[in-house]
């Protein structure tokens, strides 16, 4: 049984609000990705083609969280305490349950909790990672390459971008967000 919070910060839209609106569990943050709140900002991303209009959507019209931890102000240096949560981002999967499942069932990381993407196409990941033997960094770049030799996912699956600590993940609806059922209300 986890009873740790696993505190974060969330953040109204859009992207460019770099203050914390307030601070949220990481079950506060599946119950909402869970309820449809965000039910027509997600379908209508999805109905999006190009690129970059579904960038500019996304970042204008989604909440987002800061997943490894409470900031002060969305940056590296605001940081004020870390969650102990690495969020993995996961793109362009072509088996996005698939994926999801193998994860959750990893015997070396504890999900945490999983979900589709705002894209559909994509798998956000986040499991627990124990500061104490290393920096988020340093777990970053260790998942990250054990994702691409495990699981053969390529660099760009992978997203690199994601490695900094302030670095946001937005929300959206996905009514089967997996949450750990060893994780406390």
């Amino acid at each position: 049984m986890m009873n740790q919070m696993f505190e974060m910060s969330y953040f109204a839209a859009p992207i460019t609000n770099k203050v914390p609106l307030k601070t949220l569990t990481l079950m506060e943050v599946a119950r909402a990705i869970k309820t449809p709140w965000l039910a027509l900002q997600t379908a209508e991303l999805r109905k999006i083609t190009d690129k970059a209009e579904a960038r500019r959507f996304k970042g204008s019209h989604f909440p987002y969280i800061t997943p490894a931890g409470v900031f002060s102000y969305c940056n590296d240096q605001s940081l004020v305490k870390h969650s102990g949560v690495l969020c993995m981002d996961l793109d362009d999967i072509e088996d996005v349950n698939g994926i999801k499942q193998r994860l959750i069932a990893d015997e070396l990381f504890t999900t945490l909790m999983a979900f589709r993407s705002p894209s559909g196409n994509g798998l956000k990941w986040f499991l627990k990672i124990d500061l104490t033997r290393c920096d988020h960094r340093q777990w970053f770049d260790a998942v990250r390459s054990y994702l691409m030799s495990m699981y053969g996912l390529t660099g760009k699956q992978a997203d690199s971008s994601v490695r900094n600590e302030s670095r946001a993940c937005f929300l959206c609806y996905d009514p089967e967000v997996y949450v750990n059922p060893g994780m406390t209300v």
